[in-house]
């Protein structure tokens, strides 16, 4: 390992911690969800046009029905600008789930979107918006797949036509390599709400896309929190 490696090790899983005992402390005030505390969940269609990242879910063509839960991660009045999030669960196929050596669940796989900026430093830097309309949203954190370390992004193409929790009817889904130009995977259209997925979790590190890893450094600032949250609350992050 070498001293840069090393000292990236050193400074994740410090952060890590740090963050594991603020978000223990707010899921045990909150008794629940230490961020993005209320939500509403939607059906949705996400339509793939076909790529070529290396990742087989997001390279084939066609329709699938996902879930998506769109939250405020502060919690603020719905008058004050929040880091709006949006948690998308994709149910896998018996082939996709059997990676063979993970033993982790692999019935879905959950994806976590806050809003950015998109340019090539934006993209991994949170912002405050008035609304779930303005603005794109980014995975933050990239994963690793074959082709180098990817983000995906989800961008507005029309209005939402409900309240501060209500998504975009229609949203772009796109993907990049680190800082470069955003490549085109689908559309995803806004589907009914529902009220019997509320309370599910919801772990990028416990149910990644087949086809993806999570870095070494990014597993160590996120799991403890997510670890944290789970002992103190009914919900996690």
């Amino acid at each position: 390992m070498t001293r840069s490696t090393d000292a990236t090790a050193v400074a994740s899983a410090a952060a890590g911690r740090c963050l594991a005992l603020i978000f223990g402390a707010a899921a045990s005030l909150r008794r629940g969800r230490p961020l993005h505390p209320q939500g509403r969940t939607y059906e949705a269609i996400l339509q793939r046009v076909g790529a070529d990242t290396g990742v087989p879910w997001l390279d084939e063509t066609g329709p699938v029905r996902v879930l998506v839960r769109m939250s405020r991660a502060m919690g603020l009045p719905p008058g004050l600008p929040d880091i709006y999030g949006m948690a998308v669960r994709i149910p896998l196929s018996d082939e996709e789930r059997d990676d063979g050596d993970t033993g982790q669940d692999r019935g879905w796989a959950d994806l976590l979107f806050a809003s950015t900026g998109e340019n090539a430093l934006g993209r991994f830097v949170l912002r405050l918006r008035p609304s779930s309309a303005v603005g794109p949203l980014t995975t933050l954190l990239p994963v690793r797949t074959p082709a180098g370390p990817l983000l995906l992004r989800l961008a507005p193409l029309t209005p939402s036509t409900g309240d501060h929790l209500t998504p975009p009817l229609t949203m772009s889904v796109s993907c990049a390599f680190g800082t470069g130009r955003w490549m085109p995977l689908g559309t995803m259209q806004l589907g009914a709400e529902v009220t019997d997925h509320e309370h599910d979790r919801h772990d990028p590190i416990r149910h990644q896309l087949p086809g993806t890893e999570q870095y070494s450094w990014v597993e160590r600032l996120r799991e403890p929190a997510y670890r944290s949250a789970r002992r103190r609350g009914p919900l996690d992050v």
